[in-house]
């Protein structure tokens, strides 16, 4: 955690974040793995939530379309950021409910949580769910 921190401190997110708009498969996938490990720390959640694009390029990953691109790492930075309404608006607003739902259907590691957490905040959240 404190490598975490210190890394976080260090200016390395936002690189990291302009790094999954990258064109190559390999980095788009380096980067979301780096920072799917980066948000468990509190701080650094915070710097990618004010990050612009973080949250909208994150989503983009999700997309069944990108081939050779482990989705668990993108649906893990999302799952950290659960917690935050306004990223849960940007998550709903960059279309991640339809990718999530695809991706259940292929048994990705996550997706059914977070698409579950995504519907939290509304009153029918509150009611099981069938």
């Amino acid at each position: 955690m404190k490598t975490r921190k210190l890394i976080g401190e260090l200016g390395c997110i936002s690189p990291l974040i302009k790094m999954l708009d990258c064109k190559a498969v390999e980095e788009k996938e380096a980067a979301a793995k780096a920072l799917s490990l980066l948000v468990l720390h509190a701080g650094n959640r915070r710097i990618f939530r004010k990050t612009e694009g973080g949250i909208v390029s994150t989503v983009q990953l999700l997309d069944p379309l990108i081939q050779n691109l482990d989705k668990k790492y993108p649906v893990s930075i999302l799952a950290s950021l659960l917690n935050s309404k306004k990223c849960r608006k940007q998550m709903i607003a960059a279309g991640a409910s339809g990718h999530l739902k695809k991706l259940m259907e292929m048994d990705v590691e996550g997706s059914k949580k977070l698409l579950d957490g995504l519907g939290r905040g509304k009153i029918w959240g509150v009611f099981a769910r069938p």
